[in-house]
């Protein structure tokens, strides 16, 4: 009694020692039957065959007397059913759907094979149509005119187990493609195991959708297609990005030591149109929040120049024509830098062509700027009001000579800071060039 325990217990878990040249072959039915699933750990073998009519099972061992067992739920209510014995080789032929079979010799246990017959659990379709539960926003739900049946088997220990169908999707959609700043189409294909409960998607542009399945029908070469012609869409994509334009753009981000005002950020958004028809760009500080915006603008396109200092945000929204779906954008990040004014003391013009050869101020985010140039007898040699620009050296197209000028700088920062600078700058030149100033030749005169 205690032996018979034991041997039960391994046959529940599947535990067996195995034996030499020990197996199971499948053939019969139409087309090659298809091992689908094999469960190591309780050692089953899942066979999908095209009808039943004519499927036998063999085993062979080295033993000559085989006992066959079936069973529909739990190895253990298995009942016996009788086997053609050919020597070392049995072989039964009275083969069902959705039922698992074992031989069980003494002091060994085999694999089990559970039987699916595909001829009645067979994908059927004729027409294909969106489900009444679609959310058009976030991709398509199929739905077609027959059920799709599950394909059932039971692990020995009783606890039941699906295959898992698979199935083709194919439709055009949309792929962002970041060089060019375009939505190329292209066609998709998506594999699904419930085609009828998954979602379809994401579909950014109108198209067909053509379900073909399963691979149990491909295997037998059965598989069948059906067409969803012409689904509208109502899904969104939705990019976005921003250009700088400033005298300096290409030293500034968004991020980082932050941007210099008066700057003008360029904001564009790329949606799927038709489909996306609204846009809605909004621009807040962000102390502030979205719910306040500094501007509310409705094109895809945008411009905005920031002249006070502080943190901003920028975000896009764009709409379906009716308003039913919608996309945001990441919002992107602005800082606008605290002012700062600094003045060089002294330049060499002419001498060395793009090093230090023109008078420039080093600042960030000023929003009036004035600078006047005086040589010492307090002439007026040189004004301009834009600080990315600066004096080259030159009155009346010459340079003056070397030596010490004097600058007034008036300026005002995006945070309202206002400066009034007064200094003196040097005009530097090697004594070659002195020499030559000397006589007159270049700018020689007094000033």
């Amino acid at each position: 009694m205690k032996n018979r325990k034991w041997w039960l217990f391994c046959w529940l878990l599947g535990i067996v020692f195995p034996m030499a040249a020990q197996q199971y072959v499948v053939k019969g039915g139409y087309g090659e039957p298809m091992l689908a699933k094999e469960e190591t750990s309780y050692k089953l073998q899942v066979y999908v065959v095209n009808g039943v009519e004519n499927v036998t099972i063999s085993f062979s061992s080295s033993s000559t007397s085989h006992q066959w067992k079936k069973y529909k739920n739990r190895a253990l209510d298995a009942i016996d059913i009788p086997c053609e014995q050919h020597g070392t080789t049995s072989i039964i032929s009275d083969v069902e759907d959705e039922c698992g079979y074992f031989v069980y010799e003494e002091g060994t246990l085999s694999y089990y094979v559970w039987i699916i017959d595909y001829k009645q659990h067979a994908f059927g379709i004729n027409t294909l149509s969106v489900s009444e539960n679609n959310d058009p926003c976030s991709g398509v739900r199929l739905q077609g005119n027959l059920p799709i049946d599950n394909l059932t088997y039971y692990l020995p220990t009783g606890i039941p187990q699906s295959l898992e169908r698979e199935f083709q999707v194919t439709y055009n959609t949309l792929e962002w493609n970041e060089e060019s700043k375009a939505f190329n189409p292209i066609l998709q294909t998506q594999t699904v195991n419930r085609p009828y409960e998954e979602l379809i998607g994401p579909v950014y542009t109108d198209t067909d959708i053509t379900l073909i399945g399963d691979q149990y029908a491909e295997h037998f070469g059965l598989t069948q297609q059906a067409t969803l012609g012409y689904y509208e869409t109502s899904q969104l994509i939705l990019e976005a990005d921003t250009t700088v334009f400033a005298e300096d753009a290409d030293n500034m981000s968004l991020q980082g030591e932050g941007l210099s005002a008066p700057v003008t950020i360029r904001f564009t958004a790329y949606a799927n149109e038709p489909t996306a028809s609204l846009y809605l760009w909004k621009i807040y500080r962000e102390e502030e929040g979205e719910e306040n915006p500094l501007v509310r603008l409705t094109e895809p396109e945008v411009e905005y120049t920031f002249t006070e200092y502080g943190k901003y945000k920028a975000v896009v929204e764009v709409s379906s024509a009716n308003g039913s779906c919608t996309a945001s954008s990441e919002e992107f990040e602005l800082d606008i830098a605290e002012s700062f004014l600094d003045v060089p003391n002294a330049f060499s013009p002419g001498t060395t062509p793009g090093v230090n050869d023109e008078f420039r101020v080093a600042y960030k985010s000023l929003v009036r700027f004035s600078c006047w140039i005086f040589n010492r007898w307090g002439q007026e040699i040189y004004h301009w009001t834009n600080p990315a620009t600066g004096w080259d050296g030159k009155k009346k197209g010459k340079y003056v000579p070397a030596g010490v000028y004097f600058y007034v700088i008036e300026a005002e920062g995006s945070d309202g800071k206002k400066y009034k600078l007064k200094g003196d700058i040097n005009i530097l030149r090697p004594k070659k060039e002195r020499n030559f100033e000397s006589t007159g030749t270049e700018g020689g005169s007094a000033l």
